[in-house]
């Protein structure tokens, strides 16, 4: 299990490429878009921003989630992976803790919305652990879960 924080660092010209080169492990290609493909996302949508998942000054994943509410209404996580060889030591649980601190503390932030496809059973209770329900709305064939902002 990690020991200490992680930290999140806006994505870069200076770690662009450190980004690309993470990876889900072979099984779970089919569960996330690659961080190249999410970086160009990134590009296209104004309110989103990425950032690399940092343990000291090694990146171990990557998270694109939104600093201005959306047209919607919600602040959603847009894309977040943790690079196989870091997976199962609890950089994942503190990432989104960071990321819902950090999107807490904005005060239009009421609600915090994450979607996954409906196989990734990992990520809906790695959510559900901390505090995402189900909504029972789908996006794009994706499961929506919604976090209350207290």
């Amino acid at each position: 299990m990690v020991e200490g924080v992680v930290h999140l660092r806006p994505i870069t010209k200076d770690n662009e490429s450190e980004c690309i080169k993470l990876k889900p492990s072979k099984n779970q290609e089919d569960l996330v878009a690659t961080n190249a493909d999410s970086i160009i996302h990134a590009t296209k949508e104004p309110t989103s921003k990425p950032y690399g998942i940092y343990s000291n000054d090694t990146m171990v994943g990557f998270l694109l989630f939104d600093n201005e509410i959306y047209k919607d209404g919600y602040y959603w996580i847009l894309r977040f992976m943790v690079d196989e060889q870091y997976q199962h030591k609890g950089y994942g649980t503190l990432a989104i803790k960071e990321v819902i601190k950090m999107l807490s503390a904005k005060p239009d932030c009421k609600q915090i919305r994450v979607n996954h496809v409906p196989h990734n059973t990992a990520a809906n209770r790695l959510y559900k652990s901390l505090g995402f329900q189900e909504t029972g709305e789908m996006e794009d064939g994706e499961v929506v879960l919604s976090y209350a902002v207290k």
